[in-house]
């Protein structure tokens, strides 16, 4: 057996586990921060799925996929920390 593809199933492994573990931060999460933080995680654990699998398949379009999701991850968490920032300024001191 190839060492790449051992190293790979073994990550697929971790990351099974990471994803118990971020679904239940989801969902259990005490605020809303953690859960923007879990939904983040969610995005760089798709990532992480998809170039595993560009790996252990060799089909190159794995890695677009994983490209698209960072990107649309990275703008996610940015429009949720925007929306939590927003919803945790007073309104009657915000600047006009």
């Amino acid at each position: 057996m190839n060492l790449i593809l051992i190293a790979s199933a073994i990550s697929g492994a971790l990351v099974g586990v990471s994803l118990l573990a971020v679904t239940w931060r989801l969902l259990a999460g005490p605020s809303a921060a953690d859960r923007v933080v879990a939904i983040d995680l969610l995005s760089l654990l798709g990532v992480c799925i998809a170039s595993l699998t560009a790996v252990m398949t060799g089909v190159v379009a794995y890695l677009y996929i994983a490209f698209g999701l960072a990107i649309f991850g990275f703008l996610a968490a940015v429009a949720f920390a925007t929306l939590l920032e927003r919803a945790s300024v007073d309104p009657e001191k915000e600047p006009v």
